[in-house]
């Protein structure tokens, strides 16, 4: 209750300071346990909270929350032992909505392929429909840790991974002798389309870091591994039977990788960006499928 309390009364003193219009003010004051210091610079007022340590020094390094306000618009985070947790800003007002501290929480896609190591003659990479084969991101939460007074953060989040991959018209993934095998139809009865659909849920272990580009803009560089956890896969034709498009699932278990990672770099301006990923395993376990490792280039909004 004492810290809601706190941040009220910060608001109010940012508020006050916003009204103003004389010179810009640094206040630096203490209540009770904590410190409160407010800055203004550009017309844009930053309020900070830090804890007390049990000697009654300051530890800067465990700010609490932070608000920036500025134009009408606010940015505001809860740190706890100077850990962040990030609230995607698409659901707040569209007049309260500004640029991401870290990026993973978003929406992106992208197109995938499935070269054998690097060779993207291999054998499933030549047989696909590389302009379907999509990879779809939905990244839902986020959580990071500034290291020190450093410009560098981890970030930890979960998303979903959809990935669509879809085959030459004659190919399929079908499964012989609990193994998942390409077969090839006949001339003459070309499937209308044959897709590959596997899902993931995604767990990221990111390194980020920031390089201000003028006022209120910046570019951001992050990069590291994507944890990943099956939950469903299916191989499916469509074809043409008495005048109509019928579907047709492949009965069996596909094989998979039930958990496999990803190396991941992301880069961009603000809430938009690429993003490249290069799988190191086979998407499906050894000896029970065609050789492939998913990489995947894309385009990424963040929340």
């Amino acid at each position: 209750m004492k810290t809601t309390t706190f941040i009220i009364a910060g608001l109010m003193v940012a508020s006050y300071l916003t009204a103003q219009t004389t010179t810009p003010m640094d206040t630096t004051f203490r209540y009770n346990n904590r410190t409160v210091a407010i800055n203004e610079k550009n017309d844009e007022i930053n309020v900070t909270i830090y804890r007390h340590g049990k000697q009654g020094d300051t530890i800067k390094n465990e700010k609490i929350y932070e608000g920036i306000f500025m134009d009408g618009k606010e940015i505001e985070r809860r740190f706890e032992n100077n850990f962040e947790i990030s609230i995607p800003g698409i659901f707040k007002p569209k007049e309260k909505y500004l640029s991401s501290q870290s990026h993973w929480a978003g929406f992106g896609i992208g197109f995938s392929n499935l070269p054998e190591g690097l060779n993207f003659d291999g054998e499933l990479s030549s047989l696909l429909n590389l302009s379907r084969s999509l990879q779809y991101n939905l990244n839902i939460g986020e959580a990071s840790c500034q290291f020190g007074k450093s410009s560098w953060k981890g970030i930890v989040g979960f998303g979903i991974q959809f990935n669509s991959i879809h085959l030459q018209t004659n190919k399929a993934i079908t499964i012989e002798n609990y193994r998942s095998v390409i077969s090839t139809t006949e001339a003459g009865q070309e499937y209308n389309k044959s897709r590959l659909h596997y899902t993931y849920l995604t767990f990221p272990f990111l390194m980020e870091t920031n390089y201000p580009l003028g006022k209120n803009t910046y570019f951001f560089i992050n990069g590291g591994i994507v944890a990943k956890v099956k939950t469903a896969s299916s191989s499916k034709i469509w074809y043409n039977e008495e005048g109509k498009e019928r579907k047709h699932q492949m009965p069996g278990e596909l094989n998979i990788r039930p958990i496999t990672f990803d190396f991941l770099v992301q880069a961009g301006i603000d809430n938009f960006g690429f993003f490249a990923s290069y799988s190191p395993l086979n998407a499906f376990l050894n000896g029970k499928g065609p050789k492939g490792n998913q990489a995947t280039i894309g385009l990424q909004l963040y929340f």
